[in-house]
């Protein structure tokens, strides 16, 4: 083999390895692949639920929707649900665990007028306790609809609760 060609197969070998290195990296490898199964956190995946909005002072329900959750290892959760995606965009946070098996998590969502412009944000301060078999979960919901200038215009309450998705 030439002094060329064993330089172009080296310098080969070094980019696929270093773009192999970037793609596992950005997909959550690493450190955390070499984790077993039992040191990744329980709320770690894939969530379907049902939310029931509640009048705060009562508890009445008042309506519900379905939602899906994604909690991402280190501490992330990117959210999203069944209304009109015309009215609100897709829900991001974080969540960290207060002790056993609670969590808690604050997600923000933008919201939308009729018209399609910016209405503001809502937030939700979310607590979740997972089942024994960390495969179910129930939550209670506390929440705030924001205008642009960052004036809370209401407040609301929720409860939900769900099953981990599985194949």
């Amino acid at each position: 083999m030439s002094l060329s060609n064993s330089l172009k197969a080296t310098a080969l070998v070094s980019v696929t390895a270093a773009a192999t290195t970037v793609l596992i990296q950005a997909c959550g490898g690493g450190d955390a692949a070499a984790q077993s199964a039992t040191q990744i956190d329980p709320i770690v995946g894939v969530w379907e639920s049902t939310a029931t909005i509640k009048d705060c002072s009562t508890g009445a329900a008042l309506g519900s929707f379905k939602g899906n959750s994604m909690f991402h290892h280190g501490g992330t959760v990117s959210a999203d649900n069944s209304r009109p995606p015309t009215t609100r965009g897709a829900a991001f946070g974080t969540w960290k665990n207060e002790g056993g098996s609670v969590y808690s998590a604050t997600l923000l969502f933008m919201r939308f007028n009729p018209d399609l412009t910016l209405a503001g944000t809502q937030k939700a301060k979310v607590t979740r306790t997972l089942s024994a078999d960390g495969n179910s979960f129930t939550s209670e919901v506390t929440g705030q609809v924001i205008d642009t200038a960052g004036t809370v215009l209401s407040t609301y309450c929720a409860s939900d609760s769900g099953t981990r998705v599985t194949w």
